[in-house]
């Protein structure tokens, strides 16, 4: 029996890397980035008062009370993931071209994954605060970075929504150092895409929950969602991704007095706190 031609180069390209490569990256994004958005949706759309009453902006009506702002969210965000999908496959040949990239073999030991993983995270705090801080320049600020900051009062999908500029900015972060690394493996970078991906959702989530976000077991260390809530609040500070050290150094760290407590008060009133 012969094989026909066509039915076989397309089972080459369904087994091909970069076949492999798209789908294993993508799917660990859309996997982690609807979980954890699902979730954020569900308490949004319903009323929990165990939950809610870790919303950070409680003075605020919650999001589905907002048409315009939710309209403008699911728009940005459909975009956003046809983008992802064009964007994946040609990450598959930058990070061939500065070293090898293993989709198929076995697995690096695990000192290989968290040595990489410690300077994923490592690369992409220093790359984000820098780039982040230089979009808060005035100029910047209006023609590209002000986009994200329309969003006043953030939820999980808010992370991937911005100019097409900063979105490169974002990716130049995350991508930075895997692309330099001259071995690398598809496992690692699956990790490392789930952690990414959790840690800047978590950040946009609007909810100080106990327990899953990094500031709550490390505050003097770890940035998170009370931090990046009063960024998106008050438009300036807080520019770090995973940690608060370069905005510690800065003298660019702050919190309110009134997102550490149950207790509200008009902005205007706020003290802060370093």
């Amino acid at each position: 029996m012969s094989i026909n031609n066509t039915e076989l180069s397309r089972a080459s390209f369904f087994q091909s890397d970069i076949w492999l490569f798209t789908i294993y990256i993508v799917g660990t994004f859309e996997f982690i980035f609807w979980l954890c958005n699902g979730f954020l949706i569900i308490i949004e759309l319903y009323d929990f008062p165990s939950i809610d009453k870790y919303r950070i902006q409680k003075h605020k009506k919650k999001l589905r009370f907002q048409p315009d702002v939710t309209q403008l969210m699911i728009k940005q965000t459909i975009h956003h993931q046809i983008s992802t999908v064009l964007f994946v496959p040609l990450l598959y040949y930058l990070l061939n071209y500065f070293g090898h990239l293993d989709i198929q073999g076995p697995r690096p030991a695990w000192s290989t994954i968290i040595y990489q993983l410690v300077l994923f995270i490592l690369s992409e705090d220093a790359i984000f605060f820098w780039t982040h801080y230089l979009f808060h320049i005035p100029w910047l600020y209006k023609t590209i970075h002000k986009k994200h900051h329309i969003f006043k009062q953030p939820t999980g999908v808010v992370s991937v929504l911005s100019d097409p500029i900063e979105g490169l900015q974002n990716q130049l972060a995350v991508w930075f150092m895997p692309v330099l690394l001259k071995e690398k493996h598809i496992f690692t970078l699956c990790i490392w895409i789930a952690i990414r991906v959790y840690q800047t959702v978590n950040a946009h989530s609007g909810y100080n929950l106990p327990y899953v976000s990094t500031q709550y077991w490390v505050p003097w260390i770890m940035s998170g969602t009370l931090a990046h809530d009063f960024h998106h609040q008050h438009g300036k500070w807080n520019y770090g991704s995973f940690f608060n050290i370069w905005d510690r150094i800065m003298d660019t760290h702050r919190l309110s007095i009134a997102t550490t407590t149950e207790k509200e008060v008009d902005y205007k009133d706020k003290k802060f706190i370093k």
